[in-house]
């Protein structure tokens, strides 16, 4: 049907609002989910580097918790806060030092309950370090025992906490993150389509996030219970193993496996 030129005119800047209205979520994502997803990959490049920082920590100090959980936070210190100066890095470090997170999210809120970083040892094995006594007398004698050279190795993994601060795009993400590992089945209106009022975000594939015994518990639990609180966090997890430089010490491995400066 053809219109006048006044009506068509009429008509077609109403369809051009409507296409807007439809795409501009999808371009506002873009913009900001390209943000929150660069600086997401720039925290799994800290976790890396933490990670390696923590093991030669441990490493050159007995298997230490502390010496290795405050190598990791000082490395991940910059997903938190600006650490362009000294002291800027001490106060940081000052505020953090136990291990808290405390980080103002993009809603203003601040979050205090989860820790920075989680380390448990995969080796040496617990058992093996206090059949020793307090410490390795044995330490500097060479051996070829391929098993005794394993639990003179310090073998980490680590998970790092990151929280998502990009307005929308940490809301949007956060939701797929938990249909991605199968934590909550999202089936609201579709935040990147309006016109999509049930949307199905749950995960063809199993995705698993891994092991669950972390000082502070299964990840899962955790990342549901701080999305309800509008605290979106994505669990980091990294890896690494180094030779022991000094030997273990008991004392250091009264708390078991795992390392935590905080009170979970």
């Amino acid at each position: 049907m053809a219109f006048p030129h006044p009506q068509r005119r009429k008509h077609e800047s109403g369809q051009a609002a409507v296409e807007a209205a439809l795409c501009m979520p999808l371009v506002v994502f873009m913009v900001l989910g390209t943000l929150q997803l660069f600086m997401l990959l720039q925290g799994r490049i800290l976790a890396q580097v933490a990670v390696y920082r923590a093991v030669r920590a441990g490493s050159l100090n007995h298997g230490s918790c502390e010496a290795m959980t405050h190598a990791a936070l000082v490395t991940m210190l910059p997903t938190v806060e600006r650490t362009r100066t000294p002291a800027q890095l001490a106060n940081a470090f000052d505020e953090r030092k136990r291990n808290f997170l405390r980080v103002r999210g993009s809603r203003g809120t601040l979050f205090t309950e989860g820790p920075m970083v989680e380390i448990v040892r995969e080796s040496p094995d617990v058992g093996w370090v206090r059949g020793h006594g307090e410490e390795d007398l044995l330490f500097d004698v060479p051996t070829d025992d391929a098993a005794l050279m394993r639990q003179r190795t310090l073998e980490i993994r680590m998970v790092a906490w990151y929280y998502m601060r990009i307005p929308f795009a940490d809301w949007v993400m956060s939701r797929m993150f938990l249909a991605q590992f199968h934590l909550k089945n999202y089936t609201n209106a579709n935040p990147l389509n309006p016109a999509q009022k049930e949307s199905d975000w749950w995960a063809d594939t199993d995705v698993e996030l891994g092991p669950d015994d972390w000082p502070g518990g299964d990840l899962g639990e955790r990342m549901l219970r701080w999305n309800a609180q509008g605290h979106y966090l994505f669990p980091i997890q990294v890896h690494a193993a180094m030779k022991m430089m000094t030997p273990v010490r008991a004392a250091n491995f009264n708390g078991g496996a795992g390392c935590s400066l905080h009170g979970f």
